[in-house]
């Protein structure tokens, strides 16, 4: 992230070290209405409001990267025609610490902020495709936009490619069957913090990810989106694919394998969580994986 700009610094110079007949009165206004900007705008079609509740008095510049993110990813998704939910607000607040970031409704709790690695387009893909039921396909969607869309490295991959963790995965036999993600929305949940739960809910979100990208690129979005957040997924599944979910597990399964793997090195690098996220699934998967 790029430093403050010193505001008050480039006003007092401006007033005492030039010789202009600028109205300092009106160069603060200018300044007001530009930070305003920063906090409130709306998207080029004029559909969307964002309201930015600026919780962690970040700079101009901060503000500036949240509010361009924005709307580079929704006109990414106007340009693709994506269909989507259009609240006519979003209210978005900005936080220094560093907790997980969530989304209710049309309302954004953005954390990381102050280091620069926030999942924004994670949280922005909630709000405009909605979020209910399902969590493979909701949480797999964000992710796979959020790697799309976004530079930030964010949980569950940290930027590092979904697939080749998940071939990794598979080669050490860590994974969850996906009858067993789809009937089990516990495994997502937040609410119990143990070590044992954080590295379940890692994997269910990587397996997601992963599952959610092979179907965009082998059967395109459109379709993806006739199943994204449905109650009773099977079933939904199989009228929209015309395929049992054991037959597209397998699918899945060959595309990952014919992914490279990400190298070890780079799984177990210490710039993220995933060393011991990993660690401690290969460790214990004998008993974190049994049937659930």
């Amino acid at each position: 992230m790029s430093r403050s700009i010193k505001i008050s610094c480039f006003v007092f110079l401006l007033f005492f070290c030039s010789h202009s007949d600028s109205d300092p009165v009106t160069s603060e206004k200018a300044v007001s209405t530009e930070q305003s900007n920063l906090k409130n705008f709306k998207t080029d079609d004029g559909k969307i409001e964002i309201v930015t509740f600026n919780k962690g008095n970040f700079s101009e510049d901060a503000l500036k990267a949240i509010k361009e993110e924005t709307l580079d990813y929704y006109n990414h998704l106007q340009k693709k025609n994506i269909s989507i939910l259009s609240p006519s607000k979003i209210y978005l607040h900005l936080y220094k610490e560093e907790k997980v970031s969530y989304s209710s409704g049309n309302t954004i709790h953005l954390y990381w902020v102050k280091d620069g690695d926030y999942p924004l387009v994670h949280e922005l893909t909630h709000v405009l495709f909605g979020h209910n039921h399902d969590h493979v396909t909701q949480e797999g969607l964000a992710i796979f936009m959020q790697d799309s869309y976004s530079d930030e490295k964010v949980f569950p991959n940290y930027k590092g490619d979904i697939h080749g963790i998940m071939n990794y995965l598979m080669m050490q036999e860590v994974m969850l069957p996906l009858e067993t993600l789809l009937q089990k929305d516990e495994i997502f949940s937040y609410l119990n913090p143990n070590k044992d739960s954080h590295s379940l809910r890692w994997l269910a979100y990587i397996e997601s990810a992963s599952f959610s990208s092979f179907l965009i690129h082998e059967y395109g979005i459109e379709s993806f989106l006739k199943i994204y957040g449905k109650p009773n997924l099977t079933n939904e599944i199989h009228t929209v694919y015309g395929k049992k979910l054991e037959l597209l597990e397998d699918e899945w399964k060959e595309f990952v394998q014919e992914k490279p793997v990400l190298n070890e090195e780079l799984i177990h690098r210490n710039d993220s969580q995933l060393p011991e996220i990993i660690n401690h699934l290969e460790l214990n998967k004998s008993e974190l994986l049994k049937p659930l």
